[in-house]
């Protein structure tokens, strides 16, 4: 699973990053189960990296934020529920 885009600019969409970071998000709690709630930004950024290496830097950031964030609101939801 690699991001490509589909736009006039070098930038993915809102859209295509947030489902992006959707994909690579459930496929790392897959692998890696709750353990992901645990892992720091950097470390969410070091495991994505692969997938996302072809994006601009912006993007490759962008995503794993977002992927770290939904970790973290994954995180509270559970501790809620």
């Amino acid at each position: 699973m690699n991001g490509h885009h589909f736009s006039t600019s070098r930038r993915l969409s809102e859209r295509d990053l947030f489902d992006l970071a959707d994909a690579l998000a459930l496929h790392l709690y897959e692998t890696l189960g709750s353990r992901v709630y645990l892992l720091a930004r950097a470390d969410v950024a070091q495991l994505v990296e692969p997938f996302v290496d072809d994006l601009l830097t912006e993007d490759q950031q962008d995503v794993a934020w977002i992927v770290w964030h939904l970790f973290q609101e994954a995180c509270e939801w559970e501790l809620r529920g």
